[in-house]
């Protein structure tokens, strides 16, 4: 599937939602999310966990580099959606939004 993450958040008056007077970026913050995997959850397996932490850093820098759509696989986007899990339900709900179509 081809996803653009380069889209910003809306907020609940689907204003542009920014911090400190910047707009917030999918991009940047999907890709922070595979950088850091905070919502990895291990499998208690050291392989197949570190195939999981290299396969989102790998994912990270193609989000990063790509200045327009990209394609993801099923799995990719099924990882995406579990490194987001920590953000609020507004802007998880967006991504998920943006890959489901």
């Amino acid at each position: 599937m081809k996803v653009n993450f380069n889209q910003v958040f809306r907020n609940y008056r689907g204003d542009v939602l920014k911090i400190n007077n910047v707009p917030q970026s999918m991009k940047m913050v999907v890709a922070q999310s595979l950088f850091n995997g905070e919502g990895v959850k291990p499998t208690n397996d050291p392989l197949k966990d570190g195939e999981k932490k290299v396969r989102s850093y790998s994912l990270c820098r193609r989000i990063m580099e790509s200045d327009n759509e990209i394609t993801i696989s099923a799995e990719d986007a099924v990882l995406i959606k579990e490194v987001i899990t920590h953000l609020t339900p507004g802007c998880y709900s967006q991504i998920v939004e943006l890959i489901d179509g």
